[in-house]
Order: structure tokens, then sequence, then C-alpha cells
């Protein structure tokens, strides 16, 4: 159903508006025989032209969703557009996500009576962000008038950005298993062949002195302790649900490529990230706001987590772990190539 909406006549409506008023003029001076050739076919196109824009349907738009993504990287929007009368789209976005030319705030395209375009948007930060919406400068045939609409209908578009992931540190994986990670040293298991995959602390140097052919030996240590399947939990405050998601991810991210299935239980739900698979965690801390769980998903924990304003520095928000009643930051666990001050979390 067509709306009431601002019509506004362009720089040729007006001038033939003027010579339409012109022709009158001269029509009352020197006679009517005038009107035929100039008068009347510029006041039908005047007509013609209001009466299209006036009673056009609005376009529709639609966009083919993006690839989720993560802060810092680019995708292409899609965008598909069906009207009856020439029009030209302005396309905005949301915070968020911002224009690859950052001297541009909308898209604008014109696409005739239909068509197609495309442009790229940057991903800037964690959330589900909205694309749009559009509005269609609509005009008539003979380019006399235009009309603005909204041509937004349905569920607007989105994009999701994944919370950003880093690089856990192999070293630290005693201090995230709180010990049940199958190497307790008081439980031998065997002795086995070196392998450069192994690190040199590992060698059991003793029992590589003894060997004749000199070879070095690897000690396995194991328990009844030892699992394949961690729970971590994460809650934050209102401003730390960022700082928690990119730490539960990254936790998730870690222990899915080590072969250990993750349950993520966060205040807006939970998964079960399986070995070799983080998308539906990364879905998940997507969108959490944050927040706190129950005393019964809390006692679940093998690993919680927490995001909060940190002692050092009391206005970012920093993430925390706890461990086996012991509690250290998740910046302390990133892998140091990866780290940075400041930057593990926000």
């Amino acid at each position: 159903m067509v709306g009431i909406r601002r019509i506004r006549p362009t720089k040729r409506a007006i001038g033939t508006a003027v010579v339409v008023a012109s022709a009158l003029a001269l029509a009352g001076v020197a006679g009517p025989r005038s009107l035929p050739a100039v008068a009347v076919p510029g006041a039908v196109a005047l007509l013609a032209g209001g009466v299209q824009v006036a009673l056009a349907d609005p376009p529709t738009v639609t966009r083919e969703a993006p690839d989720p993504g993560s802060p810092g990287e680019r995708r292409t929007v899609a965008v598909t557009v069906d009207a009856e009368t020439p029009c030209t789209v302005v396309e905005s976005v949301g915070r968020g996500v911002s224009l690859r030319d950052p001297s541009a705030e909308v898209v604008t395209a014109g696409v005739g009576h239909g068509g197609s375009f495309e442009y790229v948007v940057e991903l800037e930060y964690r959330g589900e962000h909205r694309l749009g919406p559009a509005t269609c400068l609509l005009a008539d045939s003979l380019g006399l008038f235009r009309a603005a609409v909204d041509a937004d209908a349905g569920e607007p578009t989105t994009v999701l950005v994944h919370p950003e992931v880093y690089g856990i540190d192999p070293e630290a994986t005693p201090r995230l298993r709180g010990g049940r990670d199958g190497n307790d040293r008081s439980a031998f298991d065997r002795l086995r062949a070196y392998t450069p995959e192994d690190a040199i602390r590992n060698i059991h140097w003793r029992a590589s002195a003894k060997r004749p052919d000199g070879e070095f030996v690897v000690a396995e240590y194991g328990g009844p302790s030892a699992t394949d399947r961690v729970t971590v939990v994460g809650e934050s405050t209102p401003d730390g649900a960022d700082a928690m998601a990119s730490a539960v991810a990254s936790l998730a991210a870690y222990f899915s490529a080590s072969g250990i299935t993750t349950a993520v239980v966060v205040p807006d739900g939970e998964c079960l990230v399986p070995p070799g698979g983080v998308d539906a965690a990364l879905r998940l801390l997507a969108r959490t706001d944050g927040g706190t769980c129950l005393d019964a998903e809390r006692a679940r924990a093998d690993v919680r987590v927490h995001g909060g304003a940190g002692r050092r520095q009391p206005k970012a928000a920093t993430a925390t772990l706890t461990v086996a009643d012991r509690t250290f930051g998740f910046d302390t666990l990133v892998d140091p190539p990866e780290r940075r001050a400041g930057r593990a979390v926000r």
C-alpha cells in the first residue's frame, strides 16, 4: 500500500513549469493558439510525472547476509532492488561495521527500474550488527519529480562479528586443566622414543644416558584424572562482556584444536564444542551480553572466566580465569608471539 510521501520537483520540472506558465501568459496576449504546442504537453508531462511518483509502489530491497567474521575483516554485501520506477538507492550501515571508504557514511547507487550492486564493509567489533536500512529516491520516467521512500520490509539483514580469538601458549595447559590433563607426573606410564614434536624438557635424561644407541627417550605420565572434556563458564560485568567472550572463545578454540570436547556456558545459553569445530561457540559468544550464570551452572565449571575492570587498568575491561581455586589473568596465557599489552582483552 502506498502511503503519503513528500514529492519534490527537480530542476527539470521547475524549468518545464516556467515554460508552461510562459506559454499561458503568451496565450492571454496573443491568443490560445500557442497552448496546444507548448503548454498542454508540458502540463500533461508534469501531471503524469507527479501521479507516477505518487502512486508507485515502494521498491523492494533485499540483501544477501555476508558470512560471519572477526574484527578487522572485510565482507561484501550484495543488494538486489526491484522497482516500478527509476530509483536511486541510499544504503546505510549500523554501528559495529563501517564502509571501506572512511569518508563515506552511506552507499549511493542508481539502479533504474531495478538491478543489483555491491559494497564492502569492515567488521569493527563483536556483536550482531544491522545492514541498512535503505532509502530509495523514486523518479518518474521523465525525471520531473522525486520522492524518498523507505524500502526495507520484514526482518533486518545483519552481519555477525565473532569475538577476537587469541592463541593459547601450549605451556599453559597444566594451569588450564588444573592437573587433570593427563600429565600427572606422580603416575608414570611408559618411555618412548623422542620425536621432533616433543618439548626438550620432557626428555628423560637418565634413561636416555643408559641407552646403548644414544637415542633420547621421553617419559609419558598418565593418571586416573585424565579427561577429554572441559566445561568453561563465562560471566562478566556489563562492560566486560567483550573481554569475557574473547577469553572463552580463545579457550574453546584451543581445547577444540587439542582434541578436547568443550562445554561453553554463558548467561545467554550454552553449547557443546566438539574437537575441530568452534562455529557454534563463536555464534553464541558473538551475541552474549554478559551477566551472571546460575549457581548450578557455575558449579559445573572446570574453568571460570570473568570479564570486568582490571586492577592495573580500572577503566579497561580485562578477563580473569579461575581454575582449581587459583585465579590468574587471561593475558598471561596468550601465546607469546601474539601477546601485546592491552590486546589480549579489551
